[in-house]
């Protein structure tokens, strides 16, 4: 579900998810993805498998920082959840603070806002559709919607650009050199208001496109499926796809063949 106009240059969709008490519980592996995101509760929390194999239970409503390792996630119980995608330069218009603080980290909104995020719950729990959850998260959204410097938004905008156009297959240096900046003011600015620096969206957005040229099932070696990718080697290939998955790229391919990252170069 798209937002209301006003935010759609900062925010990719709504997406829901509902189970009864009765289905059986759901478990999904989540891996890396270039997007800060929160998550809305109004049923039971899910439970998270963590990559230590540390098992906690999500706080009703979290925000996620742009992470580089993978989870488990399940349901327990009734699920009824709202995800919020922001775009690359989107989640740093809401929220005020460096997020690079929240990287590799999902932390309960009511630490940041406290009883301003009660009341959202307590809403969402209410309402009865898609369509009314989805007007609660607009209004708070367009309540906390403060824009950064222009200046910052197209600089960030078109370096988040030129690194997915290049599927990650570009050195920080050669990047600030096209936005003619400097790589440590583009590092500051990617890690205050992306959540990450050059270096490491970039390591991001080639593990994505790995994942994409392996999904269309050619019968290659992974040799060239890590050349093609800008990998210097299969060994750095298949150490990177574990760090990021957990599962070694034959593993994952196997497990799920149809998955694809959303590579979406409209960059707003």
């Amino acid at each position: 579900m798209q937002p209301v106009v006003q935010l759609q240059n900062y925010v990719k969709y709504y997406c829901f998810m509902e189970k009864d008490a009765g289905e059986p519980n759901l478990s999904e592996r989540v891996i890396p993805t270039e997007s800060v995101q929160l998550m809305f509760h109004y049923r039971r929390p899910f439970v998270v498998l963590h990559h230590n194999k540390i098992v906690s239970h999500q706080p009703q409503s979290i925000i996620s920082g742009l992470s580089n390792t993978f989870s488990d996630v399940s349901t327990f119980g009734a699920a009824g959840v709202v995800f919020v995608a922001f775009q690359p330069v989107g989640a740093c218009q809401f929220f005020r603070f460096p997020l690079s603080e929240i990287e590799n980290q999902s932390v309960d909104m009511k630490e940041i806002f406290n009883k301003e995020i009660r009341e959202i719950e307590e809403k969402l729990f209410s309402k009865n559709s898609y369509e009314e959850r989805a007007f609660v998260i607009n209004s708070f959204l367009l309540k906390k919607m403060n824009e950064i410097k222009r200046y910052d938004y197209l600089l960030l905008r078109e370096g988040v650009k030129q690194i997915k156009q290049s599927n990650g297959r570009i050195d920080t240096h050669t990047l600030a050199t096209m936005l003619f900046t400097t790589p440590k003011t583009l590092e500051r600015k990617f890690a205050t208001m992306v959540g990450k620096t050059p270096k490491q969206f970039i390591k991001l957005v080639r593990f994505q496109a790995a994942i994409d040229d392996m999904t269309l099932r050619e019968e290659i070696k992974l040799t060239d499926y890590a050349y093609r990718n800008g990998y210097a080697d299969q060994s750095h290939f298949i150490r990177d796809f574990k760090s990021f998955s957990g599962l070694t790229p034959k593993e994952f391919v196997a497990r799920y063949p149809d998955c694809r990252q959303n590579r979406d170069f409209d960059i707003r």
